[in-house]
Parts: C-alpha cells; structure tokens; sequence
C-alpha cells in the first residue's frame, strides 16, 4: 500500500475517533462518508486495498452492513494474498457476530483468522486470536 492511501486511511479513521469520543455524529458521519468515498473511488482500481474496507466496516454502525463491507474487504485480501490482513479481517467479523449473540458464527471465524494468522509473522495478532479462539470454545 502507498503511503498517502495509509495516511488518508489513517486520517479520517482518526477523525471517525475522534468525532466519536466527543459524541459529534455529524462530524462523525462527515468522515465516515469521506472514508467511504475514499473505497468507492479505489474500488476495483489499483489503490484498491483492504485496509480501507476493514476500516469503514469498523466503523460501520448497521451489523449486518459491517460483514459486507468485511467481505469486500476479504475479497480483495484474497486476491492480492495478504494473508495478515485476511486475519484481521477475520477477526473483526468474530467480534462482530460476538455482538449478536452468535456463538457458533463467531468460533466459525475465529477458525478462519487463526488459520490465516498461522501464515503470518504477526506473534501478536496470533496470540490475540488464538486467545479469542480459546475462549470461544470455552463457551
């Protein structure tokens, strides 16, 4: 990923934070349409990264919209085999289905970002999944 895509990413994921913790939704939702904006544009051209879609599904509010966003996301990993985002990815849809409630979704995922963190040499993002993954099949 260049340089400038990280830090656009980056900025306006700050933004999004920001606007969040000062409970401005107006500001929010102005950046998080900029940032959406940002993956319209790259879609399917060569900045098209899945760093940008993981990032506006995290701070998609609807669920369910979120695991689409992830998919692209996904989709694009896949295709450019960046397996450390693949995990990422993974893992933020584990998180999400532990928001719904759903135990057997969530272990489902945590499955695919331990088996896509194993092709990684991120110790730490290993650990936070296998971790996670422990834990959900504790319960």
């Amino acid at each position: 990923m260049k340089a400038p895509l990280y830090e656009e990413i980056l900025s306006l994921s700050v933004e999004i934070s920001n606007a969040s913790t000062q409970d401005d939704s107006i500001s929010r939702a102005d950046a998080w349409k900029k940032l959406q904006k940002l993956c319209a544009t790259n879609q399917d051209s060569p900045k098209d990264h899945p760093l940008q879609w993981e990032a506006l599904a995290d701070f998609t509010d609807d669920g369910d919209q979120a695991i689409e966003i992830y998919q692209i996301g996904l989709n694009i990993a896949d295709k450019l085999n960046l397996n450390q985002h693949s995990a990422s990815i993974y893992l933020a849809i584990t998180e999400r289905y532990q928001e719904f409630g759903e135990s057997e979704k969530a272990l489902e995922f945590a499955s695919k970002a331990n088996e896509f963190a194993q092709l990684t040499a991120d110790e730490d993002l290993k650990t936070e999944i296998s971790e996670l993954l422990t834990n959900l099949k504790d319960t």
